[in-house]
C-alpha cells in the first residue's frame, strides 16, 4: 500500500477514452483526433507529475470511470472484507456508483470506489479506524450485558407479577362460583397457550432451513395435547360444540391418470404454458370420474372444522379441530349445530401464533407444567376423557 497520492502505474488511466484525456488537456478536437491515445496518456503524466491540484480535479471528473472495484481496494490497502464492508457503511470508504449485476437470478449491485480517496487513505488512518472498531465492540458489549441483565430483571418481575396475582386471582373467581367452571376455565385458559405454541413450531417449521424435523415434531406434541383438551371438555356443562364446513371444504387426496389423459393433460400444458395436474383435472373433471383407468380420490371434509367454545360471562375460549382429527373422538357432524366461522378478537382470540412478550410469562416450560396440573384438576370433576366419536 502508498502512504501518497501519487499514481503508481498508467493502467489506473487506461480506463479513459482519447476524448476524456484530450478534452481535460483542453486539446481541440483536431488535436485529439490527430495524437494516439498513448501519446494523450503520456501527455496527460507529465502534467499531472507534482500537480496534486490537477490529480484531484481529473479523479472528481472521471470519478465514475476511475472507480475501484471492491477486490482491488481489499488488496491495495490490505484490508479483510469485513473491514471494506464495515467502512463502506461508516461512510469512511467513498462510493461513487453503484453497478447493479445478476447472480443466480438475484437483482444485486456492487459498489466502485473513489480512487483519489482510496490512495490518500494511510497505514496509520487504518490502523485508528481498527482501534476505533475495537473500543466500540468493547463498549457495545458492555452495554448489551447491562441490558440484558435489566431485561432479565424485568421479566422475572414481569413472570413474578402474574403468577402470584393475576393468575392466583383469575383462579379464584374462576372457582369460587363451582368447582366444574373453575377446571373447566383452567384447563381452556392453559389449552389456549398450548395451542398457541403449536402454531409458533408451525409457523418456525415452514421458515427454517435446519431443525425443520424438530420443529414439527414440537408443533405435533403440542397438537396432540390440545385434541387431548378437547376430548376432555366437550364433557363441561359450559362448552359447546358445533361444525363448521367452508364452502369448498373437499381436498383430492390422490390423483392418476389414465395413458389417454396423460397425454392430453401433455398436450394442453404445451397449450397453455403451464397447467397443473390439478387444473387439468377441474377443466375435465366429468371425463375424468367416468374414466375407468383414471384414479381420483377426493375427502369430502378434508377442510372441514369442529369448534368447540367454553365460555362463562367474560370469559370465551375457541378451538378448532380439522374434522379428519376429530371425527376419531368427537360426535358425528351430523349430529351438531352448522356454523359459519368466525374468528373472535382479542386476546383470548384462537388460531394464532404468541407474541414476543407472551414468551415471557407464558413460557413453553410453564405452560406445559400448568397444562398438565389443569388436565389432573379437571379430571378430578369429570373423570377421564371419553370417546363419543
Amino acid at each position: 500500500m502508498k502512504n501518497d497520492v501519487s499514481l503508481d502505474a498508467p493502467q489506473d488511466l487506461t480506463k479513459l477514452t482519447k476524448q476524456d484525456i484530450g478534452e481535460f488537456l483542453y486539446f481541440t478536437p483536431k488535436e485529439i483526433k490527430k495524437k494516439r491515445k498513448e501519446c494523450l496518456l503520456c501527455e496527460l503524466l507529465k502534467r499531472l507529475k507534482g500537480n496534486e491540484i490537477l490529480l484531484k480535479g481529473l479523479y472528481k471528473k472521471h470519478a465514475e470511470k476511475l472507480g475501484m472495484h471492491p477486490n482491488q481496494v481489499e488488496e491495495y490497502l490490505n484490508i479483510t472484507k469485513t473491514e471494506r464492508l464495515r467502512w463502506t457503511s461508516q461512510r469512511k470508504l467513498t462510493v461513487v456508483k453503484w453497478v447493479p449485476f445478476k447472480k443466480w437470478g438475484r437483482e444485486l449491485e456492487y459498489p466502485l470506489y473513489d480512487t483519489y480517496q482510496i490512495k490518500s487513505i494511510t497505514t496509520k488512518m487504518l490502523n485508528k479506524w481498527r482501534v476505533d472498531h475495537q473500543l466500540e465492540v468493547k463498549e457495545n458489549r458492555v452495554q448489551a450485558i447491562k441490558k440484558a441483565q435489566q431485561t432479565r430483571h424485568e421479566n422475572i418481575k414481569l413472570h413474578k407479577d402474574f403468577y402470584e396475582n393475576k393468575w392466583r386471582a383469575m383462579l379464584a373467581d374462576w372457582y369460587k362460583t363451582d368447582g366444574k367452571l373453575g377446571a373447566s376455565l383452567q384447563l381452556s385458559f392453559w389449552t389456549m397457550w398450548i395451542n398457541r405454541w403449536a402454531k409458533e413450531y408451525q409457523l418456525k417449521a415452514t421458515k427454517a432451513k435446519k431443525n425443520i424435523e424438530k420443529y414439527f415434531d414440537k408443533k405435533d406434541l403440542f397438537y396432540d395435547m390440545k385434541n387431548e383438551a378437547m376430548q376432555r371438555l366437550i364433557q363441561s356443562p359450559y362448552s359447546s360444540l358445533s361444525f363448521y364446513q367452508p364452502s369448498s371444504s373437499e381436498k383430492i387426496t390422490y390423483l392418476e391418470f389414465c395413458s389417454h389423459h396423460f397425454d392430453q393433460w401433455k398436450l394442453d400444458r404445451q397449450e397453455y404454458g403451464y397447467l397443473s395436474k390439478f387444473d387439468f383435472y377441474y377443466n375435465n373433471e366429468a371425463d375424468i370420474n367416468n374414466c375407468n383407468l383414471c384414479e381420483v380420490e377426493i375427502d369430502d371434509d378434508y377442510y372441514s372444522l369442529y369448534y368447540l367454545t367454553i365460555q362463562h360471562q367474560d370469559y370465551h375460549f375457541s378451538f378448532h379441530t380439522p374434522y379428519p382429527i376429530g371425527s376419531d373422538y368427537l360426535p358425528s357432524k351430523e349430529s351438531l349445530p352448522q356454523i359459519s366461522h368466525e374468528a373472535q378478537e382479542g386476546i383470548f382470540r384462537f388460531g394464532r401464533s404468541l407474541f414476543e412478550d407472551e414468551k415471557i410469562i407464558f413460557c413453553e416450560k410453564e405452560v406445559i407444567k400448568h397444562f398438565n396440573e389443569a388436565i389432573v384438576k379437571y379430571d378430578l370433576y369429570f373423570g377421564p376423557a371419553v370417546n363419543i366419536g
